[in-house]
């Protein structure tokens, strides 16, 4: 299984060493509507759960992508 840093390191091009959860759009120049939706399709196939549009779109941290997939049970 991918790591959450596997993830946000083939999606958004982060180095693994720079992955924070403080990180935002702001902060990630490949973070675009294009790949942030590539990123979050990525995350619910490898831990088998689903984004309402809601936390889509409510996300503002790679953080709080963290924290929705914990809620959902994944081990992150």
């Amino acid at each position: 299984m991918k790591s959450f840093e596997d993830i946000v390191f083939e999606q958004l091009h982060i180095p693994r060493e720079n992955i924070s959860d403080v990180l935002t759009p702001k902060d990630v120049p490949d973070w675009d509507s294009m790949n942030y939706l590539l990123f979050i399709a990525e995350l619910e196939k490898e831990y088998n759960v689903t984004f309402t549009m809601d936390e889509v779109l409510s996300a503002e941290s790679l953080g709080a992508v963290r924290t929705a997939l914990k809620t959902k049970g994944a081990n992150v």
